[in-house]
């Protein structure tokens, strides 16, 4: 199943970028992610690995394997995640949008018997949350 979302997000592109790059944080955003523990040392670059622990049904924790496949600074982030036979594949895109950023997530996801709409509905909200964070941080530092 594949999915693209976008949304515009108050904040500079680099700001978005650094936040959404920073993946040890990814579960102050993403409801089903408990943590992410990188393997490899250093920033965030092509190659990159690590081990998401998520939520799965039921409650039940699951270790996903993490692997950054593109990343070109302030433009392009792109993760596999792979949980046994369940693969996700995400391309997420950033463009300067009038003094916002653009975000968009192009999603693959195959092996999983989830259907369309909770997908869909799955993504929309972790990207609400995360417009929320960042445009929430944004006003308390001013």
């Amino acid at each position: 199943m594949k999915l693209e979302q976008s949304i515009v997000i108050d904040c500079p592109v680099e700001e978005v970028f650094a936040y959404r790059s920073a993946l040890r944080q990814t579960a102050e955003w993403q409801r089903d992610v408990i943590a992410t523990d990188l393997t490899t040392v250093g920033p965030v670059t092509v190659g990159t690995q690590g081990t998401e622990r998520r939520r799965g049904q039921s409650d039940v924790a699951l270790d996903w394997e993490l692997k950054v496949t593109e990343f070109e600074l302030n433009r392009v982030l792109g993760i596999t995640s792979i949980c046994g036979d369940v693969q996700v594949y995400e391309r997420d895109m950033f463009a300067a949008d009038e003094g916002n950023t653009r975000y968009t997530t192009c999603l693959e996801m195959t092996g999983s018997r989830l259907p369309t709409a909770a997908f869909h509905r799955k993504t929309i909200e972790a990207l609400m949350t995360l417009k929320w964070r960042l445009e929430g941080r944004k006003g308390a530092a001013q």
